[in-house]
């Protein structure tokens, strides 16, 4: 079983995260990342909260094999209809395994945030660390939390945020193998 990894960077413009999650999206159609859930979050200069949580993988997973289940079931007689209720409830299953990134902590981040910023969750399964690290560099933000390894995060840190560390600490975090 791979291990997942949480990341939550916060950025200082509305859309910011939103173009960063586009960057992730085609790195993973590249094959260079893979997610299991993602979420943005974004305060805008009206101080409207904007919450936009993508389907995780417990959901899509869940739908699929109740899918099939139901179709099993209801076999021939009623082959449509046990389809559509297995993936529903399929689905709903999905979304109770807790999979995904907490709904509770994307609000709760999202209420932090001050007029014109936004925050990325990101669920990351597996990735070249190059790929993402390069792409994330262009767009400099704040690291609010991972579960990255240590040196993993410290080359985070440094290509997302290097002003939050001193000269030495970039240069040991960009040095580091992860």
């Amino acid at each position: 079983m791979s291990t997942n990894y949480t990341v939550v960077i916060k950025y200082n413009t509305p859309d910011q995260a939103a173009q960063v999650r586009r960057t992730i999206n085609d790195l993973s159609k590249q094959g260079l990342v893979k997610l299991d859930d993602a979420a943005m979050v974004s305060r805008g200069e009206d101080g409207k909260l904007d919450i936009h949580n993508e389907i995780d993988r417990g959901v899509k997973w869940g739908a699929l094999i109740g899918g099939g289940v139901g179709l099993l079931l209801t076999g021939i007689l009623f082959p449509v209809a046990g389809l559509v209720v297995g993936a529903a409830a399929g689905a709903a299953i999905g979304a109770t395994a807790d999979m995904g990134i907490s709904k509770d902590y994307v609000k709760e981040v999202g209420e932090g945030l001050q007029p014109g910023e936004s925050a990325l969750f990101m669920i990351v399964r597996e990735g070249n660390a190059d790929a993402v690290l390069a792409a994330l560099r262009e767009h400099q933000g704040q690291v609010l939390q991972t579960t990255l390894p240590p040196g993993m995060d410290a080359n985070l840190r440094a290509s997302v945020d290097p002003d939050s560390m001193s000269p030495a600490e970039r240069a040991a975090a960009q040095s580091a193998a992860y």
